[in-house]
């Protein structure tokens, strides 16, 4: 799979072998695409990665549990991929509960998509919006890579997960960054108005990239107050 853009403009982008899902996570303050705790727990959790070409990614994330179906949100203020390098960008998140089923809804989705979608093809795209899902659990991991546009299945699933959160979250840059990717899908949700953005202090760090793993990692528990 390789991937191309339509403009002109000579720009300095990301290895596309640096441009993976968990690069992503990482660069939204998240441990990583598929997080450890979930490959020891009896519940199912469902993470999708979308990749606009024009626009910041996202992250949704959807937890099993017995009375809700708790939902994550995180958007890139930034785009990732127009930097040469893996960094940690600002981003926005938002927590939302929705009822238990929806999990039911969104877990047949994927599975349909994943039985429907025939992983040894080959495909080149212009533009357009990549996926890539994760269904993990004590039970396994089951991944999904596909374009939005390479299968009905895979489309249907992005569209519905897209509409479940654009019309559950509350915050304008999380869904003006849902109604950008639902675009990509001839959705139109309508753009909020957003308040000014705060400053941005920007930190360089060296070294190993362990090292800076970790570092990116204290930086965000510093941030949510923890130590």
């Amino acid at each position: 799979m390789s991937r191309f853009r339509s403009d002109s403009k000579p720009c300095q982008t990301m290895r596309l072998e640096d441009y993976t899902a968990d690069a992503i996570c990482r660069a939204m303050g998240l441990s990583g695409f598929v997080e450890q705790p979930w490959t020891q727990a009896e519940n199912q959790t469902l993470r999708v990665v979308l990749t606009p070409s024009f626009h910041p990614e996202l992250c949704l994330t959807f937890s099993q549990s017995s009375d809700s179906t708790p939902l994550s949100i995180a958007v890139l203020l930034d785009q990732l991929w127009a930097r040469p390098s893996v960094v940690c960008l600002p981003h926005e998140c938002e927590e939302i509960d929705m009822p238990s089923v929806v999990f039911d809804e969104v877990l047949a989705l994927f599975a349909t998509a994943r039985a429907s979608y025939d992983p040894q093809r080959r495909y080149v795209y212009c533009d357009g919006m990549g996926s890539e899902s994760c269904l993990s659990s004590r039970g396994g991991t089951q991944r999904l890579d596909a374009h939005v546009s390479s299968d009905a299945a895979v489309g249907k699933l992005v569209t519905r997960l897209i509409g479940l959160a654009w019309n559950s979250c509350r915050r304008a840059r999380v869904r003006n960054a849902l109604a950008q990717a639902a675009r990509y899908l001839e959705i139109e949700y309508p753009l909020q108005d957003v308040p000014p953005q705060p400053p941005i202090t920007r930190l360089a760090i060296l070294g190993p990239p362990e090292e800076k793993r970790d570092c990116f990692e204290m930086l965000q528990r510093v941030k949510k107050g923890g130590t």
